[in-house]
């Protein structure tokens, strides 16, 4: 369990009660237009190193991810019913200060692709925190696809999303989610930013990420309904998400 999380349903529900649920428009120059988004979550993520031959996918060398399938996060020992979310950014940056574990061999199960590189694919990157945001009109899905997977017990996500709030910070971009029974597959791990490439012009931007929501929503689209992605999976529900990088104070 993350150092400082909240568990308990009391005081979760208690936090809703008190919230003012009032969406602030929130104007996100550079990737979103007039949008407004609502935070999800925080979470103390690694910059995933792609291996060079991926590199060659239009990768940079470093990716911003909040996905489990490509990167690590702090701490290497949070519950798994939580983890990668913490409830505030409190949490994430005392967790991202946290370097227990990080010397430690990657799984052979949480390497990407089940390749084998030489260092594990965090190796000699930092910590960040960061908050993952959805646009305000897909606020009832997500919290609809994490009430199915928790039958309402307290989480993180559900706790934030009934909160409201707009998040903060300098926005990298958007990243295309797949949620799937309380894991978050990356749009990059399954492939799709290859098809997005090819069939829609949409590349990562120098994070790894997408830099628009119309494009990134075309890329959701793509994954979820296109009959020419590389794969199938029907299971899947992917979504486009806000990745916020919260000021330092």
């Amino acid at each position: 369990m993350a150092i400082g999380e909240v568990t308990d349903a009391n005081a979760i529900d208690s936090a809703v009660a008190g919230a003012d649920a009032v969406i602030a428009v929130v104007d996100h120059v550079g990737v979103s237009d007039d949008e407004t988004y609502v935070l999800a979550a925080y979470a103390a993520a690694h910059r995933w190193l792609p291996p060079a031959d991926i590199r060659g996918q239009s990768l940079p060398a470093e990716v911003v991810s909040v996905s489990e399938c490509l990167t690590y996060f702090h701490p290497h020992d949070q519950d798994t019913w939580l983890a990668p979310w913490h409830l505030s950014l409190e949490h994430a940056r005392h967790a991202a200060d946290d370097t227990t574990g990080c010397a430690v061999e990657t799984p052979v199960e949480r390497l990407w692709k089940r390749r084998a590189p030489t260092a594990p694919p965090w190796a000699g990157s930092s910590v960040h925190a960061l908050a993952m945001s959805v646009p305000t009109a897909g606020v009832d899905e997500l919290a609809a696809l994490m009430r199915r997977w928790t039958s309402d017990e307290p989480h993180p996500i559900l706790t934030n999303l009934a909160l409201g709030a707009s998040p903060a910070g300098t926005d990298l971009g958007f990243e295309v989610l797949g949620f799937e029974d309380g894991q978050f597959h990356s749009w990059i791990c399954y492939g799709f930013h290859r098809d997005a490439a090819r069939e829609l012009g949409v590349r990562p931007n120098e994070r790894g990420l997408i830099t628009t929501l119309a494009d990134a929503r075309r890329v959701a689209e793509l994954a979820n309904y296109g009959d020419d992605a590389e794969d199938g999976f029907p299971e899947v529900t992917w979504f486009p998400a806000l990745i916020t990088e919260p000021d330092c104070t």
